[in-house]
Formats: C-alpha cells, sequence, structure tokens
C-alpha cells in the first residue's frame, strides 16, 4: 500500500512538472517575436506600425503599462528590451531603436585562466 501511494504521489508529480514545462515553453514562444501582432512584421522585433482604430499595442499588461502617445495620429515602434522603451516598457517608438544594451558584467569570483592559480594555488589545473 505504501508503494502504491509513492508511486501515485511520483507520477502526479511527474504530470505536474510536464504541464508546468509544457505552459512555460508555449508562453516563452508567444512572447519571443513581434511578429504575431497586428501591423508588425512576421519575424523580428520591428518596425511595426500603429494608427487610430488599429487593437491597442501589446505590452503585456495594459492595465499598469499602457503605451503613453497621441492616440490620434499613426506610430512607428520597435518590441526592445524593457529599460529601452520610451512609451512603454519594451515599446520603443521612433524610426529605428536604440543598439541593445552591453551584456552584464561577469558575477564576482569567477575563475578563469587569469586569476586561477592566484585563487587556487596549487590546485589549479595546467591546462
Amino acid at each position: 500500500m505504501g508503494a502504491t501511494r509513492s508511486l501515485r504521489k511520483v507520477m502526479a508529480g511527474a504530470l505536474l512538472s510536464a504541464g508546468l514545462a509544457a505552459g512555460l515553453s508555449l508562453a516563452a514562444a508567444g512572447t519571443a517575436e513581434a511578429g504575431g501582432w497586428p501591423g508588425c512584421p512576421k519575424e523580428g522585433n520591428g518596425p511595426c506600425h500603429w494608427c487610430p482604430g488599429d487593437p491597442p499595442v501589446q505590452t503585456g499588461n495594459l492595465v499598469t503599462n499602457p503605451v503613453r502617445w497621441d492616440a490620434g495620429v499613426c506610430h512607428t515602434y520597435w518590441y526592445v528590451p524593457m529599460e529601452q522603451g520610451n512609451v512603454a516598457h519594451g515599446i520603443f517608438e521612433g524610426e529605428a531603436p536604440p543598439p541593445p544594451p552591453p551584456p552584464p558584467p561577469p558575477p564576482p569570483f569567477v575563475i578563469d585562466r587569469s586569476n586561477c592559480q592566484q585563487i587556487l594555488g596549487m590546485f589549479c589545473p595546467h591546462a
């Protein structure tokens, strides 16, 4: 009886994990490109075009993060990293988007060839 109960728990955990993984992969696939939105090219992040009467530009949360621009004229916009948006998080209005931000610096205490001997001493592999 204990083995059956354990097997049920394992199976329930596996099903839950598989469902969660499938949901996350679908969510990532849906937000990876701007190509699915009206006014945007099929591939890439822009340029997209919005004019009065078109559906709202999708920002991920239209309540707390709506696009703030003149709704009476047409706009050209791009999907960019969140911190580079100028009319909403992740939305840049203009003819050309800013360049992508530089990669973040490496975390502290990274051991590589240049500092291995200083950190690990005799335990540093000599490759």
